[in-house]
């Protein structure tokens, strides 16, 4: 089994710097976008749940898609110090819509952004399949998975190459995986960014057994009974800016997406008008994502994280040309855009 990289830094150091970055303002007052709703039906309209991080449900009709799947919010010491391991009943608010998910997408394999995947993988549709890097399943490998991993092999897309859709829920969904990027966790700091090269012996228990991987972007079409796209949705919850998360630009001039799920490092880039996928974009509606401070528990009031201004960047883009098509949803809140 490859061993987890030794960081650069000590756990206390590393510790004491998200500390201290994390020292932001609390967003009490702060006007999230979407209603806090249970899951249900949503007709025609695509359903667009946020839980935290980069976890997302999205769903047309009866599929849905399910991304970085993480409910369990560990304490800093705990995540630097103790087990890092999901809580099963913390993913109880995604359980009704589990049936309906026929692919979970992985952006990459540190916890924040899979931890809860053996929570949810029992109750997937008997189809579902799970999208990742290598990484990814060989770090879930001791725990064999309900559902099997997809390998992404030619599919993966870059700016020069256009990949391969990976056609799902026979025939009602495809998802093409863009190679993507991962920040600095702190400018300066970089966690965890090894990819495995085999399979895991033991679970996954501590945050160091959690390696990064490969970064994915995901573009996602719900398709009609005559294969014709109904919904179009792209997924970047890491993001160090293009060329990263980037395809040829055919592929994006095809069909613009209908929403976009970023992280809020995209949105950070546009504010101080830096490159970003928002520039490649023509999104009708883009609702960014990871801006909280993971740490705490879900019924604190919530935080901004590392790296984020979550005021001044809304203040930002919402006051420019077109700027109420971009959305800041609070942790549990629920979306239904139209078709058009």
């Amino acid at each position: 089994m490859p061993r987890p990289s030794a960081p650069t830094w000590s756990r206390r150091a590393v510790l004491g710097a998200l500390a201290s970055a994390g020292c932001s303002a609390r967003l009490g007052q702060f006007p999230f976008d979407g209603a806090l709703a249970a899951l249900g039906g949503a007709g025609d309209d695509l359903e667009v749940v946020f839980f935290s991080v980069g976890c997302f449900l999205v769903r047309w009709r009866d599929v849905a898609v399910l991304t970085d799947p993480f409910f369990t919010h560990v304490p800093l010491a705990q995540a630097g110090f103790g087990k890092v391991i999901p809580d099963p009943r913390a993913a109880d608010p995604v359980r009704p819509a589990l049936p309906d998910v026929r692919a979970v997408l992985v952006g990459h394999a540190h916890y924040d952004h899979c931890l809860d995947l053996p929570s949810v993988v029992d109750g997937l549709h008997p189809d579902a399949v799970l999208v990742g890097s290598p990484t990814a399943a060989h770090t879930f490998a001791p725990l064999h998975l309900a559902r099997p991993w997809l390998p992404i092999g030619d599919a993966l897309a870059t700016v020069d190459r256009p990949g391969r859709w990976l056609d799902l829920a026979q025939g009602r969904l495809r998802v093409l995986p863009i190679l993507s990027g991962h920040p600095d966790n702190i400018p300066g700091i970089h966690l965890y960014r090894r990819q495995l090269d085999a399979d895991r012996v033991t679970p996954p228990v501590k945050a160091s057994h959690f390696q990064e991987g490969l970064t994915l972007a995901y573009l996602v079409d719900w398709l009609d009974d005559a294969g014709a796209i109904t919904f179009r949705v792209y997924v970047e919850t890491s993001s160090t800016g293009p060329p990263a998360g980037l395809a040829p630009p055919e592929v994006f001039a095809e069909r613009p997406a209908d929403v976009a799920l970023l992280a809020m490092d995209c949105a950070t880039f546009h504010a101080r008008g830096e490159p970003s996928i928002l520039d490649h974009l023509d999104a009708r509606q883009v609702v960014f994502c990871h801006w909280g401070d993971f740490f705490r528990p879900k019924d604190a009031e919530p935080r901004e994280g590392v790296k984020v201004d979550l005021p001044a960047v809304r203040a930002e883009l919402r006051g420019r040309e077109g700027g109420d098509r971009f959305l800041f949803p609070r942790w549990g809140g629920s979306f239904r855009f139209p078709r058009v």
